[in-house]
């Protein structure tokens, strides 16, 4: 029975439109993507970040790099920081062919290895939703902080229609809301064998061990909890930016509803002089 209810949902799910996604055919790709995505934030949030000539900008969760290239460009001494050792090494490459002098650590946000009030900035894009303690991150954010400096964050918070991070695969907005585990593992397994995967159900199981022990289903309620209780830092901004329309920006700010309206959460962080 599972097993009819899986195709039945996954020939419903196809029929959806894909989530617009860039980077997927390599690495270099996928940095490129991610500089692009690097160029967007510094053009977007400039009134609040002023120029980074000079300053020491730390971007935490760098992934493939391709962020902090785009910063560094920007005229920032930057050091991109990521738990991969292996995207560590893609950083560098790429870093290598753009022409750009860039630092980048293998480092875990929680505990980071940085002198309390060294940078100016932090940056963390799409990272915050997988730390095994986000709270306990945000303090190490503000302890490197020096007094004055910004945090900037981008995450997709639990409640967002792309809060299971499976939409590679899964078409249905809030899968992970609507479906139980066993459906979510059926699904990613027809996917995976429309795609001629080799092993659809081993990688099927190896997709869903990432989905359950790597978000740690951070809602905007309980980050805004977090805020209150780290000592020193000011929220000087927030942006509760619906997954798709900006006519749906209002609906964000619902209390508990608004939770279901938001795709990405922006808060500009100060650290008190």
């Amino acid at each position: 029975m599972k097993r009819f209810i899986a195709s039945l949902v996954h020939s419903v799910d196809r029929l959806m439109p894909r989530a617009r996604l860039g980077g997927r055919e390599s690495s270099e790709a996928y940095s490129l993507w991610e500089y692009g995505v690097g160029k967007d934030i510094l053009a977007g949030y400039q009134r609040h970040l002023g120029t980074l000539d000079g300053k020491l900008v730390l971007d935490i969760g760098c992934g493939l790099g391709g962020k902090t290239v785009a910063y560094a460009e920007a005229g920032a001494r930057v050091i991109g920081v990521d738990l991969s050792e292996e995207n560590i090494s893609q950083c560098f490459d790429f870093a290598r062919t753009q022409g750009v002098e860039a630092a980048f650590v293998a480092g875990d946000a929680e505990r980071l290895p940085f002198a309390a009030g060294t940078f100016d900035l932090v940056i963390a894009n799409d990272s915050l939703e997988h730390f095994g303690n986000p709270e306990g991150a945000l303090a190490e954010f503000a302890r490197v902080l020096r007094p004055g400096g910004s945090i900037i964050l981008f995450f997709t918070p639990w409640g967002s229609p792309l809060g299971s991070h499976l939409y590679d695969y899964i078409r249905t907005p809030w899968c992970h809301l609507l479906f139980p585990d066993w459906l979510l593992r059926g699904l990613l397994e027809r996917e995976l064998a429309d795609r001629h995967e080799p092993d659809p159900e081993t990688r099927a199981a190896q997709l869903m061990d990432e989905y359950r022990g790597e978000l740690n289903r951070i809602t905007v309620w309980r980050y805004h909890r977090m805020l209150k209780r780290l000592p020193g830092i000011e929220l000087s901004f927030e942006e509760l930016k619906p997954p798709k329309y900006a006519w749906l920006a209002p609906l964000a700010r619902v209390p508990l509803a608004g939770e279901l309206f938001t795709g990405t959460v922006v808060g500009i962080l100060v650290k008190r002089r």
